[in-house]
């Protein structure tokens, strides 16, 4: 493929896109914590209970910065740190009631906000968009 300007308008276009809706979520959001706190949240409903350095890798966030996070959430209630029994000196984080029921708060927040976000939208540009999005996660 050639370069092409245009390509790199559609870039900025969707990095645009992308930005106000977290804008737009953080300031909807009342709890006091942003999107990479849900990602953590998100990241242990879905693997459970999971080492600090697995998380930090899969979510390519630096150790400290998930260091920082998960202080919060353990502060908040959201998550909670356990020794492992075989060893302590490793540690798991754990996703609590507190921290699921923010994580489904916010998910429905989100598809909220992104219903209303993409109401201008036609039934065709939304299939025409989902088959390019598919063709692009399919790489």
């Amino acid at each position: 493929m050639t370069e092409n300007p245009s390509l790199f308008e559609l870039l900025h276009e969707m990095d645009k896109v992308n930005g106000k809706m977290i804008i737009r979520w953080k300031k909807l959001f009342k709890v006091n914590i942003g999107i990479s706190h849900i990602l953590v949240l998100s990241y242990l409903k879905e693997h459970g209970p999971s080492r600090p350095s697995d998380i930090a890798k899969y979510l390519e966030f630096a150790p400290a910065s998930l260091t920082h996070l998960s202080d919060k959430l353990i502060a908040n209630h959201y998550c909670v740190r356990n020794a492992s029994s075989k060893d302590r000196r490793i540690t798991f984080l754990e996703i609590t009631d507190e921290g699921l029921n923010v994580l489904k708060e916010a998910t429905i927040l989100g598809q909220d906000m992104k219903r209303e976000y993409f109401k201008v939208l036609s039934d065709e540009d939304i299939n025409h968009l989902l088959a390019i999005y598919t063709k692009l996660n399919d790489q």
